[in-house]
């Protein structure tokens, strides 16, 4: 529910497609992650896809998209590790900084320390 409400009420939406908690097995297994990257794609996996990007601040997260390139490794998955909020103070600059290691040796492709940043990597991604 409160997935929904952020989809539709904060980012006006219209009945957008989600997959929440007992939906799908919990990750890192993808399954989740892939019914709904192929329902946004409307197409199948593979080479000619566009590029499916993946959020998360888990080691988990990143261990779904790694999950996900095994099945499908001719489709372009990228994993975005993000900092958590509560870890982005002075007093714990030291743990940001292990928390983004530990992010990075797990395979993230880029570590981001707010959604804001999501826009340097598209354009990385797209020379846009």
């Amino acid at each position: 529910p409160s997935a929904k409400f952020i989809l539709e009420n904060r980012l006006s939406l219209k009945n957008p497609p989600l997959v929440a908690m007992n939906d799908a097995p919990d990750k890192p297994n993808p399954e989740g992650f892939l019914k709904l990257a192929n329902r946004l794609l409307e197409e199948d996996f593979g080479s000619n896809c566009p590029p499916v990007a993946y959020v998360g601040d888990t080691i988990a997260d990143i261990q779904t998209i790694n999950n996900a390139k095994e099945l499908y490794p001719s489709q372009k998955f990228i994993s975005i590790g993000v900092t958590p909020p509560h870890l982005k103070t002075a007093e714990n600059i030291q743990k940001q900084f292990k928390y983004e290691t530990k992010l990075k040796a797990a395979g993230a492709d880029f570590i981001i320390s707010s959604l804001i940043d999501l826009k340097k990597i598209h354009k990385k991604l797209f020379k846009s």
